[in-house]
């Protein structure tokens, strides 16, 4: 039974005082940028970012030295680059919603870094990769795979949703 005007949908969920609406996907992405250090490069990556309305972005080759966490235009930034030079790096970008699920973040290389986010349901780990190429020395490969097996794999827990990106 329902009152004169309401639908049978607001009836079911009177709590919320309007009809129950769709819930909105988290919009995830990853961009090899090639290089966020010259001028005029971030504030641009930004505008993408908005234009595609992503929650998330992974970012490969940012060439920022050190790791770092910074907010620009409302976004979260974290990075991991290297100590020294301005060569590879990886970064997450999350909107304002997002960051508010940070839980911790982890820069574990200039090629690796996590990011832990608490949802209403389970944990996330992302996790942004930036993985060398074939042509790569095995060296500089055997080192990635084992920082991504044995370093960060192993360490998160395992009722958390891993996003490998």
């Amino acid at each position: 039974m329902t009152v004169l005007d309401q639908s049978q949908l607001e009836v079911q969920y009177p709590i919320h005082g309007k009809p129950f609406k769709e819930r909105k996907p988290t919009l995830i992405g990853t961009w090899n940028v090639r290089t966020l250090n010259q001028c005029g490069k971030l504030a641009q990556l930004l505008r993408e970012f908005d234009s595609y309305r992503l929650d998330i972005l992974g970012i490969c080759e940012m060439r920022w030295t050190s790791s770092g966490q910074i907010i620009n235009n409302g976004k979260t930034i974290i990075y991991s680059g290297h100590d020294k030079e301005h060569i590879g790096g990886v970064g997450i970008i999350m909107s304002k919603i997002a960051a508010s699920a940070l839980i911790a973040w982890k820069p574990v290389s200039d090629r690796i870094i996590t990011a832990r986010l608490q949802t209403k349901q389970i944990k996330v780990t992302t996790i942004q990769a930036y993985a060398p190429t074939e042509d790569a020395e095995n060296t500089i490969n055997d080192n990635f795979f084992n920082q991504l097996t044995l370093t960060t794999l192993d360490e998160i827990p395992t009722h958390d949703l891993i996003l490998l990106m």
